[in-house]
């Protein structure tokens, strides 16, 4: 009974691994990347941080409103000096005769030059409200025109990651792919030699082969199985990249629905068509660039003009010497409205050195994008000659495949009728795996020159 119980959950467990062990094509591969990988991930923060920052912009063009409040206690009651004559009234009181002896005896003291006074109290509160709004600033009103271009800019940045890990996952996925193609030629291979080791160790035992025979073909296959095992360490390292690539746990179990043959490579291809610059990224890129130093131009050719502002503030103060008076005595209102005007003169020539930095920013722009074009068309050129002779050289291989598999086929036939010996199928053997390796290489290099080729283009999906 227990043994039964064992039995089940063996049996569970290994269909649920089997469920658990995703199948993806290409398109899945890709569109995973899109939603995991960590570059898009930060290239879209970026763009939310750009987003944010143009909040910010925004901002400074609205209304700024703050409260103040303060206590104050002044341990030390400041002091002002004043001329002691200031509160001399005697010449007022000239006219009346005063003639006694205290007040000759006053008038007749050496009089101080100044006076010490104390203004205010020891305790003081103020609450208040203070608004303003920017009129008329040149850089404010530059920079909001600059906000769409700065999220243009956030925008392709993002773009072009994803491009690139298109790229890297297409790559990444058909290595696997043909990974697994050479580890079913191996097993091919493998199960041809262990039929054909079978046949001549029954025809060793009837006398009919000699011992060397079979022995070369028990080492054949063991250098089949040797390979074999370093294909499948390939394997695990290919699969290992797709999923980094795709921002996959590198735990998850996948399984690849798409094959890759000729056929695959052939189709929608466009060799024969023109270069559009525009479908780059980069050239967008150089040409939001170019916009944004237009603006920097822009904003330093006005940067003589004035900043205006206006603002509005209301307080209220109280001035005591008891605490408990602060609560119960009245304010006293303070209102003001200011309208600020501020205007450079001379900056020692800041300003026009910045403004003739941004004129060659974009002079330079126009000469990074005359470098780019050059670059695309060169790179379009090569790709589309690499592709080119991919094609040529993979309808080669796969001629010759069939070639080896011929030959394979009337050396096997001869031997088993007696005509012919192993060594003649071990070297067509050789012959064919080498052929099916050529070719599984080819195959490689055709499609990795097909995505180049479509990126070049600026048409990679």
């Amino acid at each position: 009974m227990n043994l039964k119980y064992i039995l089940f959950f063996i049996l569970l467990s290994n269909t649920l691994y089997a469920q658990n062990k995703e199948a993806l094509s290409l398109r899945d591969c890709i569109e995973y990347a899109m939603k995991n990988q960590p570059k898009i991930k930060g290239s879209l923060l970026d763009e939310q941080i750009q987003l944010e920052k143009n909040k910010e912009v925004i901002g400074i063009a609205r209304p700024q409103i703050s409260a103040s409040g303060q206590f104050q206690y002044l341990f030390v009651i400041p002091k002002q000096r004043a001329d002691a004559g200031a509160f001399d009234f005697s010449s007022s009181l000239s006219f009346f005769k005063i003639d006694t002896p205290a007040y000759i005896n006053y008038q007749n003291q050496p009089k101080e030059k100044y006076s010490e006074l104390k203004f205010g109290l020891p305790l003081n509160a103020s609450l208040g409200i203070q608004a303003s709004q920017l009129l008329f600033d040149a850089g404010v009103l530059i920079a909001l025109k600059a906000r769409k271009s700065l999220e243009e800019l956030a925008v392709l940045n993002t773009k072009r990651t994803e491009e690139d890990v298109k790229v890297a996952v297409s790559k990444a996925y058909y290595n696997c792919v043909i990974a697994e193609k050479r580890m079913g030629l191996i097993d091919e291979n493998i199960k041809l030699l262990a039929s054909l080791a079978d046949m001549t160790q029954k025809l060793y035992n009837e006398g009919f082969a000699e011992k060397i025979d079979a022995d070369r073909l028990t080492v054949q296959k063991n250098n089949l199985q040797t390979e074999k095992d370093k294909i499948q360490n390939l394997i695990d390292l290919s699969y290992a990249l797709l999923k980094f690539q795709m921002g996959m746990p590198l735990q998850q179990q996948i399984n690849l629905t798409e094959g890759l043959d000729l056929d695959e490579v052939k189709k929608d291809l466009e060799l024969d068509r023109v270069v559009d610059y525009d479908n780059r990224v980069e050239m967008n890129l150089l040409k939001t660039i170019k916009k944004l130093n237009s603006y920097d131009y822009e904003r330093y050719k006005k940067g003589y003009l004035p900043t205006v502002a206006a603002a509005v503030s209301g307080s209220y103060a109280t001035q005591t010497i008891a605490f408990k008076e602060l609560f119960t005595l009245p304010y006293f209102p303070t209102g003001a409205f200011v309208l600020s005007a501020k205007m450079p003169l001379y900056d020692g020539g800041t300003r026009i050195a910045k403004m003739h930095q941004a004129k060659l920013n974009m002079l330079k722009n126009d000469n990074d994008m005359l470098a780019l074009t050059q670059a695309v068309d060169l790179e379009s050129n090569n790709a589309k000659t690499q592709l080119k002779n991919s094609i040529i050289s993979l309808e080669n291989q796969n001629n010759n495949i069939k070639l080896a598999e011929k030959v394979y086929n009337i050396a096997q036939k001869k031997y088993k009728e007696g005509v012919g010996t192993n060594i003649e199928i071990l070297q067509a053997e050789t012959a064919l795996k080498d052929a099916q390796t050529n070719y599984f290489n080819s195959l490689y290099e055709a499609i990795i020159s097909k995505i180049d080729f479509q990126k070049s283009l600026g048409l990679l999906k």
